[in-house]
């Protein structure tokens, strides 16, 4: 009888120690870290990189492509390509406009894109993309320069997310509904310019490509740098495509016209 009740008892001893084991386990898991995840804190690492090449001339802004086979890739020359995963290139919206930056409503698939100098946002009406609207010039800042509307992207509730290049710099949020609802200077700060811009919504967080400083640039919203990674590899590069299904940044070079992919661990 001796026996069995000790044999109890070390099962029961047993049993405790696995759950808590198994309590442990669960909460250092990725899905319940023990510090919440916040933007202050979220610090991806950048790994090694490839690159691909394409025949987008002058390629200056990046966003997934509708259909999610590749990019659509703004032009500086050429309007706006689409561009495979290989580097496949071939017109999507052409034309003799200075294409900065193109983005796309995840819903709608709408595209959105900017011409510097005119400083004007278009849109490009689903599903045919052969309806181009007009949405808003914005004269204020870079109009007739070729220091203007650089970047764009969809941000969230209709809402765009819109950088202004340099003198100044600035970042723009602008509703579809409501019109323009927010401004950020951010001449003087760490950025030198704005060549790009990426909203990622996995993370709440904004890109922000800056090809003098030869940086790609994790911020908040309102643009404040939180965390900057050299791409000197890079010799201008000018847009910025945030990929979470590749575990990768792709970043598109407007001099040479290759897009590199940029591995990150914790993005």
């Amino acid at each position: 009888m001796r026996h069995y009740i000790n044999l109890l008892a070390s099962l029961a001893t047993i049993l405790i120690l696995a759950a808590g084991s198994a309590c442990s386990h669960k909460h250092l898991t990725p899905e319940t870290p023990d510090t919440p995840l916040t933007p202050e804190n979220y610090k991806p690492v950048m790994g090694n990189y490839s690159e691909i090449s394409t025949t987008s001339k002058e390629p200056s802004g990046l966003c997934l492509a509708p259909n999610g086979d590749g990019f659509l890739v703004a032009s500086d020359a050429n309007g706006i390509d689409h561009v495979t995963w290989t580097g496949a290139t071939t017109g999507f919206y052409n034309g003799k406009f200075d294409c900065e930056g193109v983005t796309i409503d995840p819903k709608t698939k709408d595209v959105y894109y900017v011409i510097e100098n005119k400083q004007e946002v278009h849109r490009l009406v689903a599903p045919d993309y052969k309806k181009d609207e007009l949405v808003r010039v914005i004269k204020d800042v870079g109009y007739g320069t070729n220091d203007g509307l650089e970047g764009i992207t969809w941000y969230k509730n209709n809402t765009l997310l819109i950088g202004n290049q340099k003198k100044p710099v600035v970042l723009i949020t602008y509703s579809l509904e409501k019109g323009e609802t927010g401004r950020k200077d951010l001449t003087g700060g760490s950025l030198k310019e704005i060549a790009d811009l990426c909203y990622d919504p996995v993370r709440d967080v904004l890109w922000i490509a800056d090809s003098k400083n030869r940086t790609i640039n994790l911020c908040t919203i309102d643009g404040k740098v939180l965390a900057s990674y050299s791409v000197s590899f890079i010799d201008n590069g000018e847009g910025i495509y945030v990929d979470h299904a590749h575990k990768c940044i792709w970043v598109c070079d407007d001099t040479t016209g290759k897009i590199y992919k940029i591995n990150f661990t914790n993005l």
